[in-house]
């Protein structure tokens, strides 16, 4: 495991699905020059997703042999899916850059806070249930699969008392702006207010 140095930081973005974690968590992370790492999972790529970029996807055999390896310090499963943390893709970042980000669900943050203690910063994004709802049809997601994220919505809600932030996304420019202002507290950078 990487063993993090006294200034070193990571931010875990979480949150229910459709909240826009990911859009909130790069914005922020491209205006205060933190970079990403990346989970892999080995569910199916959507249509609109990068490889290598939302997520590393790879095979149900090669997660299981990078497991036997121990080269994951996370490893989640979600709907039938494997998602994981690889220890080498952290520290390689932390090579480039002083702190990083993941997008994560409850069990991936905890595990994070776990490990990392004090490093760790949860960021609890969210927004209300009819709103999730109608995101995620604008994207595109089928009647299923809306019902199986909507389906874990309290329980991925409660989780937001255990994290050390939380912004409802409402206005994205708005949370962008007080997460980015939040953030740069634990950075030192002091970005100037402009009006």
């Amino acid at each position: 495991m990487y063993e993090l140095k006294e200034r070193e930081m990571i931010f875990v973005f979480t949150g229910p699905h459709g909240a826009g974690r990911k859009t909130v968590a790069e914005m922020s992370g491209s205006t205060l020059g933190i970079k990403q790492v990346i989970s892999c999972t080995t569910r199916p790529q959507r249509p609109t997703e990068v490889d290598g970029q939302d997520y590393h996807f790879i095979t149900a055999e090669q997660f299981n042999e990078a497991q036997a390896k121990d080269e994951f310090i996370e490893v989640t499963r979600v709907n039938d899916y494997l998602y994981g943390i690889k220890n080498s893709d952290i520290e390689k970042i932390f090579k480039s850059s002083g702190s990083i980000y993941l997008i994560l669900n409850r069990f991936g943050a905890e595990t994070l806070q776990a490990l990392y203690g004090d490093h760790v910063v949860r960021i609890f994004i969210y927004a209300d249930r009819d709103t999730l709802e109608q995101r995620m049809r604008e994207s595109g997601d089928s009647e299923e699969l809306i019902a199986t994220y909507l389906s874990h919505y309290e329980d991925e809600m409660a989780y937001r008392e255990q994290c050390e932030h939380v912004f409802e996304n409402v206005d994205l420019a708005h949370t962008v702006f007080d997460l980015t202002k939040t953030l740069d507290q634990y950075l030192n950078r002091n970005l100037l207010e402009l009006d």
